[in-house]
């Protein structure tokens, strides 16, 4: 790998301010601040800052609806703003990503125990690395803790590989995109990375314990590998099978495991249900009278699947048709009983 370093906050500066005055036969508005534009810049190489500043030519081109040069075109801060966003730099945030991760925005919220501030993530582990892991059940919301955490921080690098990233790649391909990811993260001097389904990534399968060796080797050679000295670099896992993790000896790799627990009470549930802001207030009622003294125990994300899958039933048949679908989930109920057995 190349050997790249990314300017710091002076020669960002510097850079930018250079370029924007190298405009030729361009006029700059006076609200043009090229230090509040290197402040967003973080993990920008000086190529993507020179990018950075056509794109924001040409945003005030087509802001001002002309084909070329004209005395009255003017770049201004808004167009420097629009190029921060457009430039995606690759030792940057996939700002993105993360908020797809995580589309119930009032579960989003009820995360802050599982994710943790940046300080307390950083305080355990190596000088330099820490790694995490977050599992629990399958449908309990481990990508949606992992996305919180991530985003909790003010890292500059973040990045998420997943199995699904990975289809259809050979093992030597997957091994070389991890690694390219990783190795990109010890250029930075704040990072993040997630591996989600790690279980998934070495190609774990039941069926005869078989899993990909060369992942594996490859795992436990980056889950140990220190950042550079004065560089932090913030690893989290998640996994559905502790068990096989422990099998495979990675567990012990991870300075701490975080269980995302099922929801478990009929209490829990129902203040899920009621934040959805997805049920009348008789619709809410229903559902109370008919969950008490349930045994409940229900990963988070599935419930939250059940309660957009019912929302666009009318109100009279919702609570019903979402108690059903609940018991079936829970075992309370068969799949083809009704929904007054519940």
């Amino acid at each position: 790998m190349v050997n790249i370093i990314l300017p710091n906050d002076e020669e960002r500066l510097n850079l930018l301010d250079s370029r924007i005055k190298r405009l030729h036969d361009m006029k700059l508005a006076g609200d043009v601040c090229p230090h509040e534009i290197a402040m967003k810049t973080q993990n920008f190489t000086e190529d993507e800052l020179r990018q950075l500043v056509l794109v924001a030519l040409h945003e005030a081109i087509v802001r001002n609806h002309v084909t070329g040069y004209t005395e009255g075109l003017q770049v201004s801060q808004v167009d420097l703003l629009a190029a921060v966003k457009i430039v995606q730099p690759r030792f940057g945030r996939q700002e993105e990503v993360l908020q797809q991760l995580m589309p119930y925005e009032y579960f989003c919220r009820s995360t802050n125990d599982a994710a943790l501030d940046q300080e307390s993530l950083l305080l355990t582990g190596h000088p330099g690395l820490s790694c995490h892991l977050v599992e629990g059940k399958p449908k309990s919301g481990l990508t949606t803790v992992a996305a919180q955490m991530a985003l909790n921080t003010d890292f500059p690098f973040v990045k998420y590989i997943s199995s699904a990233n990975l289809l259809g790649l050979s093992d030597s391909d997957k091994c070389q995109r991890i690694w390219e990811v990783l190795e990109d993260a010890h250029v930075s001097r704040r990072s993040c990375v997630i591996i989600d389904d790690l279980e998934r990534i070495v190609g774990y399968g039941a069926l005869g314990k078989q899993y990909s060796n060369e992942l594996l080797r490859m795992l436990v050679v980056l889950l140990k590998k220190l950042p550079p000295r004065g560089h932090e670099l913030l690893i989290i896992c998640t996994t559905n099978r502790r068990d096989v993790l422990q099998e495979l000896g990675l567990l012990s790799l991870f300075t701490s495991v975080r269980n995302v627990p099922n929801v478990s009470t009929p209490k829990e549930l129902l203040a899920i249900v009621e934040a959805s802001k997805r049920f009348e207030p008789e619709e809410l009622r229903q559902i109370k009278s008919a969950m008490e003294g349930r045994d409940v125990s229900i990963g988070i994300k599935r419930l939250l699947e059940l309660i957009e899958w019912v929302n666009p039933i009318t109100p009279e048949r919702r609570p019903g048709k979402f108690l059903l679908k609940l018991g079936e989930a829970m075992g309370w109920v068969g799949p083809n009983s009704s929904s007054a057995a519940i």
